[in-house]
């Protein structure tokens, strides 16, 4: 590289990046060297019950709670939150027990403010449902 050389904090300002971020691609002589790798999974306490959790499941059996209770019968004895998490992981959106009425979107929330005029007595539709006889504020 030719050229006027500059420092790790001002490379780092100019990219937006922290500087032991640009110090570590300086370092590194391939880019492998800078991609995390993935360690592997320990084994848990519910690895010898995964096979009945995942026939269950597709028997349609989704409430956690009961199936911890089958698997505390079959000798299980770690806690119930660990069936929770395997039946339904965080941002994986299976259903677990009942599924809840989801609030309004801020977009139909906004829709309706913006399309309702003011002196209707509506309150904002859970579903586009229509109206009540609560007045708007």
């Amino acid at each position: 590289m030719s050229g006027p050389s500059r420092s790790l904090s001002a490379i780092a300002r100019e990219l937006g990046l922290n500087r032991r971020t640009v110090s570590k691609y300086v370092r590194a002589a391939t880019w492998q060297e800078c991609v995390r790798t993935r360690r592997p999974r320990r084994p848990t306490t519910l690895d010898p019950y995964l096979d009945y959790l995942q026939r269950r499941w597709e028997k349609g059996e989704h409430n956690a709670t009961v199936l911890h209770q089958e698997l505390v019968a079959k000798g299980y004895r770690a806690h119930y939150q660990r069936i929770k998490m395997a039946v339904a992981p965080p941002g994986r959106g299976l259903p677990i027990d009942t599924p809840r009425e989801r609030p309004p979107s801020p977009r139909q929330v906004a829709r309706w403010i913006t399309t309702t005029p003011a002196d209707t007595a509506c309150t904002p539709p859970r579903d586009s449902a229509g109206c009540s006889s609560t007045a708007r504020n």
